[in-house]
């Protein structure tokens, strides 16, 4: 949610600063919350209250696993590539494994426990054409899902799984909430599915987007709000769905306080790598932090 959650809401926008201040008292009751990285032009200022997250029953993904996925298809400079060594599957792959989700243990739960995760799997799906436009709404990208999980194009929603949607070159994702041209970089999201959830992250073509560019190349760009998303459905993934789980009602979500007021940082991945990503909130350093 920043430059730097449709129904719902890497996020920080202008659209944001109502949806914060609409957050409901208690998990599924009250107006929806969104999760957003917006774009540093429409980041609101902040109440000089030192944030903190509150726990409003949600679930958490304890420890995820992610689906990399193309929206058709990928259309980066080969500085930002999909697969390789230094790429945005590695990214996944080594961030999971690394101490920058290990410090999340302190936004456990009563019934779960945040660890390391896993990148699942990459792949390149084709939506239908009406799911596939210039304009790409927030029900297209819902339609589109369930139309894939159906299929089997893509593994079924699991309590832990998270889908990385990247969009095209060109495209712009609308939801209710704003679009990635003028309000927001990324966002996550959740649909139901069954009796449960999907929860997803949505990612437009970050290249060129005004405001969204909170690091010096593009690779790191991408990383760096990549980063804001999964650590935000890491610990608040049914937003979507008004199920909070750790949310200030103030400033939004455990991204949302850091973006666009503390720099990126490195952070070494289990595969040896260093990846620049976002400082996230820690209620028990009062601070951003990346690890501990």
């Amino acid at each position: 949610m920043h430059a730097f959650s449709h129904r719902r809401a890497l996020c920080v926008v202008a659209v944001c600063a109502c949806l914060i201040a609409l957050v409901p008292a208690h998990a599924g009751a009250g107006p929806r919350a969104r999760s957003t990285y917006p774009q540093r032009s429409t980041v609101p200022r902040r109440t000089a209250a030192v944030p903190k997250l509150s726990y409003y029953g949600g679930h958490v993904l304890s420890h995820v696993k992610v689906e990399a996925v193309v929206w058709s298809s990928w259309s980066y400079p080969k500085s930002v590539a999909l697969t390789g060594p230094k790429s945005i599957a590695s990214f996944f792959a080594g961030v999971t494994k690394s101490k920058y989700l290990d410090w999340l243990t302190e936004y456990n739960t009563p019934t779960q426990r945040i660890g390391r995760g896993s990148l699942e799997g990459v792949y390149t799906v084709h939506p239908s054409s009406a799911d596939n436009g210039t304009t790409v709404t927030s029900a297209q990208i819902a339609d589109g899902l369930q139309s894939m999980f159906r299929s089997g194009a893509l593994p079924k929603p699991t309590t832990t799984r998270l889908y990385a949607l990247f969009f095209r070159r060109g495209q712009r994702i609308s939801t209710s909430f704003g679009n990635s041209t003028d309000d927001f970089c990324a966002y996550h999201d959740a649909i139901p599915y069954g009796s449960g959830a999907a929860y997803f992250a949505v990612v437009p073509y970050e290249i060129g987007n005004r405001g969204c560019r909170p690091a010096s190349t593009s690779f790191d760009n991408v990383t760096t709000i990549v980063s804001h998303e999964l650590v935000e459905s890491i610990t608040d993934p049914g937003v979507g769905l008004n199920r909070l789980a750790w949310y200030d009602q103030a400033n939004g979500e455990i991204g949302d306080i850091c973006a666009g007021i503390s720099s990126p940082a490195a952070v070494t991945g289990g595969d040896g790598v260093r990846y620049l990503v976002q400082r996230e909130w820690s209620n028990s350093s009062r601070s951003c932090i990346v690890t501990r």
